[in-house]
């Protein structure tokens, strides 16, 4: 039920977080200089994630319901990397890694535990299991591997990106489908 997390696992940790790490290793050999970089990143998540989830994440979720709310974060990936194919800079890497895991942690993530809400309590906690341990973390592995391999191909970043567009937009498909299902499930009246 949780499926949409793995495309984000995968675009994340195999395409935009490789580049991110390529680039500013490029911008500056200092490690002290990309660690402040890589810590005002994830302060502008987390101040971000604050204020969208406590501003706008309910009412987004409310007003267009749990689909929308779920293509979203495909939504910013597929213009990410649309924006990143035609300006393949540092500062576009960092802009859109910040605004897809704003996208993820405010709105996605609470969308996708709303999926959880019409399953029962033990196909619940199997499914978080496998989806926490095995997608999570075999995306992690396979990521570096795989936009290594992609270098090694001779793709640039502009060309990793473009393959990323239509993934980001199947994606986008999927959420909004399983959006439709859960407002199907809830919807259903009881069975006696």
């Amino acid at each position: 039920m949780k499926f949409p997390s793995a495309p984000r696992y995968f675009l994340a940790s195999v395409l935009l977080s490789p580049a991110l790490r390529q680039r500013l290793a490029a911008a500056s050999d200092d490690p002290a200089v990309r660690t402040r970089m890589f810590a005002s990143i994830d302060l502008a998540v987390g101040l971000l994630t604050i204020v969208v989830q406590f501003l706008a994440t309910g009412k987004l979720i409310e007003r267009f319901g749990v689909g929308p709310a779920l293509a979203f974060l495909p939504f910013v990936f597929a213009a990410g990397f649309a924006l990143l194919a035609s300006t393949p800079m540092l500062a576009v890497v960092i802009g859109f890694q910040a605004l897809q895991r704003t996208a993820n942690f405010a709105v996605s993530n609470p969308a996708r535990e709303v999926l959880f809400t019409s399953l029962a309590r033990e196909e619940k906690y199997k499914a978080k299991n496998v989806i926490d341990i095995v997608v999570f973390r075999g995306a992690d592995a396979a990521g570096g591997w795989l936009f290594a391999a992609l270098r090694s191909l001779g793709m640039e970043l502009r060309t990793i990106s473009l393959v990323a567009i239509p993934l980001a937009a199947v994606w986008l498909g999927l959420a909004l489908a399983l959006g439709r299902a859960q407002e199907r499930r809830t919807t259903r009246p009881p069975a006696l």
